[in-house]
């Protein structure tokens, strides 16, 4: 892997995080336990296959959206 190839992963990785962080904030969840619902239920496969877009979009809508991803894939958040 080149050094771009590895900064954009290291990005996708910082964005994901970030986003879990929000997520939690949000949700009254820990870390951990955001990450494994989004990761249950389809958010971070979203977050991943839509760096590009989402990264640019307001977190808040980011949360918002991601609650409805994992809702429609059986979360009950």
């Amino acid at each position: 892997m080149d050094s771009e190839a590895l900064d954009k992963a290291k990005d996708v990785v910082d964005y994901i995080a970030f986003i879990v962080n929000e997520f939690s904030l949000k949700n009254g969840l820990s870390m951990q336990q955001s990450f494994k619902y989004l990761y249950r239920y389809g958010g971070v496969e979203f977050l991943d296959k839509h760096y590009e877009v989402e990264h640019c979009e307001n977190p808040i809508l980011t949360v918002e959206t991601l609650q409805r991803i994992c809702k429609r894939n059986g979360g009950e958040l």
